[in-house]
């Protein structure tokens, strides 16, 4: 019983940042991390994205295309698309997804991003 106990609260603590976003006019916003090396010494600037009523919206200041993906917390991926990286805001409905949640991972030109994020 300890022992579960313990993992659900590690499981939480580990989560609880991805959740903590800041809320901007009802949209709840996606903390992203570079989780792969940067392979030169320039800055890079980092995707953005929220998600508010199943819409998924992100943009990228960078150029190229990147894929984007959304995987459920078995890490199957549940929505694949492509995001233009040209500074635009982009929007994904997300509602054939259900509920529970989500990884967003973009992986392209400059590297692989990801961030975490739920549907109620």
């Amino acid at each position: 019983m300890k022992k579960t106990i313990s993992v659900v609260l590690l499981s939480l603590l580990y989560f609880a940042p991805a959740f903590s976003g800041s809320i901007i006019n009802g949209e709840d916003e996606i903390a992203i991390y570079r989780i792969t090396d940067a392979t030169t010494r320039s800055l890079t600037t980092l995707p953005e994205a929220s998600i508010s009523h199943e819409v998924l919206r992100v943009s990228f200041s960078t150029s190229g295309i990147y894929s984007l993906t959304v995987s459920d917390s078995l890490g199957s991926p549940v929505y694949i698309s492509s995001l233009p990286a040209d500074g635009m805001e982009y929007s994904y409905d997300l509602s054939g997804i259900g509920e529970g949640t989500f990884t967003l991972t973009l992986e392209g030109p400059s590297g692989e991003y990801e961030g975490v994020f739920c549907i109620h």
